[in-house]
C-alpha cells in the first residue's frame, strides 16, 4: 500500500469524530470542512480486451477561519486513494484496460486569503476554486475525483450596480491529472474579465479570456463571448427556460496555431418545481486543423457524460440534445432523475460523429449523505471514436 493511501486512510479514520466533536460546538464564524466521495467506475469500450473497473476514495479535509478586520483564511488538503486499480490512470496506464483520470494523489487543494474591506467587493488571493458562469471556460472539473483548482487573484464587486464585475489573473493551474503527470499543473498567464447584469429578458453576461501557457502553448488562446439566460412564467407553476451563447476564439502566445473559429449555443426548455424538460443546439467550430478548445472549462457536464467527445476535434463538433429531469417521492426521500439524448455530427452537419444516452438517480440520504447512479451509452459513426458505456455507483459525504 502506497504512503499516499495510508495517509489518506488515516484522515478518513478521524474523519467521524471529528465532524461529531464540530457539530457540538457554537458556530464561531470558523467552520471546519470535510467531504467524501466513493466512486465505482466501469467502462466496457469497443477496442480494449478489457474492461476498466475503478474504486476511488477522495476525501478532503480542511478549515476557514472566522472573520477578522475584512480577512478570512481557508486551507483544504485533498487526497485520492484507488482502492480498485484495474484500469488505465492518468500516470499509471494499463494496455489493455480503458483509461480513467482519475489517479492517485495528495495535494493542498486549496490555500486562500479572502478580504471584504471594500463595500459590495470581495477579493481572493492564493489557490482557489474558480468557477465562472456555467464553467464552460473556466470551472472546476468537480466531477473529477481530484479537482481542478488555480493560483488565483480574484476580484468581485457589485458596487456598479447593476453590473457585477469579475477579474481574475492565474499562473498556475492544477489539472484533475494529479500533479505527478506531464500535464497535470500548466504554468502561465490568464486573464479573465467578465461583467454580468440582469437585462428584461434574462441575465445577460459578457466575458474576455486571455490563456498563455509555458508548457502547453497548444492551449493557448484569446476567447471574447456573451451568454443570456432567463425564463418567464407561462401559467400558474410552469415557466419557459431559454439560453443563448456566443465566442470567438482566436490562437494566443506561442501557439502554433493560425486560427479564428466560433462557439454556438442555445437552448429553450420548460420547468416546475418538479420537473423540466428542454432541447438545445452547441456548436464548436473547426477548420480541418485547429478546433474551438475549452481547455480550463468543465467538460463533463457538456457533450455527454460519457466524455469520449473531450477536446474538440480538426473538424469541430455540433451537438443537438434533449434532457428532462424530474423530482419523484419514494421511502421518505425525494429521487432526482435525469435523461439526456445528444446526436453529435462535425460542425458543417455533414457527417455522424455518434449518438449517446445518458441516465442518472440520485437520492439524498440524511443530511450530509447522498447515492447516485449513473450510466452514459455512445454508439459511435465515426473511426476517430469507439462504442464506449460506462456506469458509476456513487456515495458522497459532505459536512
Amino acid at each position: 500500500m502506497s504512503v499516499s493511501r495510508i495517509a489518506l486512510m488515516a484522515i478518513v479514520a478521524s474523519l467521524a469524530p471529528a465532524a461529531a466533536m464540530a457539530q457540538s460546538v457554537p458556530d464561531t464564524g470558523s467552520r471546519l470542512l470535510f467531504e467524501s466521495r466513493l466512486r465505482s467506475e466501469t467502462v466496457d469500450q469497443q477496442g480494449f480486451a478489457e474492461q476498466a473497473h475503478a474504486l476511488t476514495l477522495r476525501a478532503r479535509l480542511g478549515w476557514r477561519s472566522p472573520t477578522a478586520q475584512g480577512f478570512q483564511l481557508l486551507v483544504e488538503g485533498e487526497g485520492v486513494a484507488v482502492l480498485d486499480d484495474r484500469y488505465s490512470a492518468p500516470v499509471d496506464p494499463v494496455p489493455d484496460r480503458p483509461a480513467v483520470a482519475d489517479g492517485e494523489t495528495i495535494e493542498l487543494n486549496r490555500a486562500q486569503v479572502r478580504w471584504t474591506g471594500l463595500p459590495d467587493t470581495e477579493v481572493i488571493a492564493g489557490r482557489q476554486r474558480l468557477i465562472v458562469g456555467n464553467s464552460r471556460f473556466v470551472g472546476n472539473s468537480g466531477w473529477r475525483q481530484n479537482e481542478q483548482t488555480f493560483d488565483a487573484v480574484r476580484a468581485t464587486t457589485t458596487a456598479l450596480k447593476p453590473v457585477t464585475l469579475t477579474w481574475a489573473f492565474a499562473d498556475r493551474v492544477q489539472r484533475p491529472l494529479g500533479h505527478e503527470h506531464p500535464q497535470g499543473v500548466w504554468r502561465g498567464d490568464i486573464h479573465l474579465l467578465q461583467a454580468e447584469a440582469d437585462t428584461p429578458v434574462g441575465r445577460l453576461s459578457g466575458f474576455g479570456l486571455a490563456i498563455d501557457l509555458d508548457n502547453a502553448a497548444a492551449q493557448s488562446s484569446t476567447t471574447v463571448g456573451a451568454r443570456l439566460a432567463g425564463s418567464r412564467p407561462l401559467a400558474d407553476g410552469l415557466s419557459v427556460t431559454w439560453a443563448g451563447e456566443y465566442a470567438v476564439q482566436s490562437d494566443n502566445g506561442a501557439n502554433p496555431a493560425d486560427y479564428s473559429l466560433d462557439l454556438q449555443a442555445a437552448a429553450l426548455g420548460l420547468q416546475t418545481q418538479r420537473w423540466s424538460a428542454g432541447v438545445g443546439y452547441e456548436r464548436l467550430d473547426g477548420d480541418g486543423v485547429w478546433a474551438f478548445q475549452t481547455p480550463l472549462g468543465s467538460g463533463h457536464a457538456f457533450l455527454g457524460w460519457s466524455d469520449v467527445i473531450g477536446a474538440t476535434p480538426k473538424f469541430g463538433v455540433r451537438d443537438l440534445f434533449v434532457r428532462g429531469q424530474t423530482s419523484l417521492p419514494a421511502f421518505g426521500q425525494t429521487v432526482r432523475l435525469t435523461a439526456e439524448a445528444h446526436a453529435f455530427h462535425d460542425a458543417d452537419g455533414e457527417f455522424e460523429l455518434g449518438r449517446e444516452l445518458d441516465l442518472s438517480a440520485s437520492v439524498p440520504v440524511g443530511t450530509h449523505w447522498s447515492v447516485e447512479l449513473k450510466a452514459a451509452h455512445f454508439e459511435a459513426e465515426h473511426p476517430i471514436y469507439a462504442d464506449t458505456d460506462k456506469g458509476w455507483l456513487i456515495l458522497e459525504y459532505r459536512y
